[in-house]
């Protein structure tokens, strides 16, 4: 595994896509915490996919952007009418070079629920795509489609990001369920702990540090990055509602969450705005 080092000097060019232009904000200050505390070449694009022209929206953006220190970060913005989500995305991001795209959306619009009850379907062979299609209403449907095809990319690293009212970061949890999910720590977690008060509880659900030294040790070098900020939850311990609630961020590997809305944990449904992470294959 890449050092933290090395990671955190190699530059990204991170593609933020959404429709919505609260969650665009929203994405744009995470967005300087994710390529800000990297190199200077470090960019930040922002496409605001619209489907009908909304000026009095994109200024508001527009003028939000404006005010973002750019002194380490090369900003743009583009706002395109679209008829389909997932092309524009791709061509935008090759326009960019980007190599981190993080799509935004309303959980009222995709909710733990829905992505569970998609997935499930999917995953019967038996299930025609007319029948899964007549489970959900045609907005629910769409969205599930092109976040499929997005996730579905392998040649670049995506995010979804599912907006809950994020107002802070301050507290981070980030559940390891998967052998996988201790890559989504150093990919996005680390800048997070570049700025102060922010706080990173990890769940090692599989002891995946726990078992494997030098697991161990990459986690250590974490904690010292993160000046003692990160911490390993009390497996012994369970996890309540109470505790999901007090939460700003998520951050899960695809292959967790996955593996999370799978289970019948009753935390699902408190978990605030959520980050899944999964990085690129070739």
């Amino acid at each position: 595994m890449e050092s933290v080092e090395n990671i955190l000097k190699k530059p990204l060019n991170v593609l933020v896509c959404f429709t919505d232009p609260e969650i665009g904000r929203v994405l744009s200050r995470m967005a300087v915490s994710l390529a800000g505390s990297r190199s200077e070449k470090s960019t930040a694009t922002f496409l605001h996919l619209i489907e009908k022209e909304n000026h009095d929206n994109q200024n508001k953006l527009e003028d939000f952007i404006d005010i973002i220190d750019k002194s380490k970060l090369t900003i743009r913005y583009f706002a395109r009418r679209y008829d389909n989500y997932v092309s524009e995305i791709i061509n935008v991001s090759k326009e960019q070079n980007s190599d981190f795209i993080v799509a935004g959306i309303n959980r009222s619009i995709l909710s733990p629920d829905i992505f569970q009850k998609y997935n499930r379907l999917k995953s019967d062979p038996a299930n025609s795509d007319a029948y899964i299609q007549e489970q959900f209403t045609e907005n629910e449907f769409e969205m599930m489609n092109n976040i499929t095809s997005l996730l579905d990319l392998n040649s670049i690293s995506i995010g979804l990001f599912i907006y809950n009212n994020l107002n802070r970061i301050e507290n981070i949890f980030v559940p390891i369920l998967s052998t996988t999910d201790i890559q989504a720590i150093p990919y996005t977690t680390m800048r997070f702990v570049q700025k102060e008060n922010v706080d990173i509880m990890v769940w090692d659900a599989i002891g995946a540090i726990e078992s494997n030294p030098k697991m161990q040790k990459i986690y250590q070098t974490y904690v010292k990055k993160a000046d003692d900020r990160m911490y390993l939850w009390d497996v012994n311990k369970k996890i309540d509602n109470d505790f999901i609630i007090n939460q700003d961020l998520c951050i899960f590997g695809i292959d967790g969450w996955y593996k999370l809305i799978a289970t019948s944990l009753p935390w699902i449904e408190f978990l605030p705005s959520t980050l899944i992470i999964k990085e690129k294959t070739t």
